[in-house]
């Protein structure tokens, strides 16, 4: 189902995106998984904003962008090396990866 659900926001045509945002509530409704269900009830109610993606598929990510930086000034604040703060921005824009620790044998 999740996969499914991805694969609605690639949809550009609006009417489109609303029968298929249907279709998926029905299917999730017709589960058996309760928090999926209780998800596409209230996802249901937002239909519009959801198909409207397919119109403008805008995302909030510059917003988060904006307030890294934010953080990263606060955290900077009484340092007096520009560069510091900057090469902290950019350490801060480095994509994050996940280090799995060793498992105990």
């Amino acid at each position: 189902m999740k996969g499914e659900m991805n694969k609605l926001y690639a949809i550009t045509d609006y009417q489109k995106a609303v029968e298929r945002w249907k279709r998926w509530f029905k299917a999730a409704k017709a589960s058996v998984i309760p928090a999926l269900v209780r998800f596409a009830k209230l996802k249901e109610k937002r239909i519009d904003g959801l198909a409207n993606h397919a119109k403008c598929p805008i995302n909030t990510s510059r917003l988060e962008g904006y307030n890294m930086i934010k953080v990263a000034k606060r955290n900077a604040y009484g340092y007096k090396n520009d560069r510091y703060f900057f090469t902290l921005i950019r350490y801060l824009s480095l994509p994050a990866y996940d280090l799995a620790s060793p498992k105990n044998t």
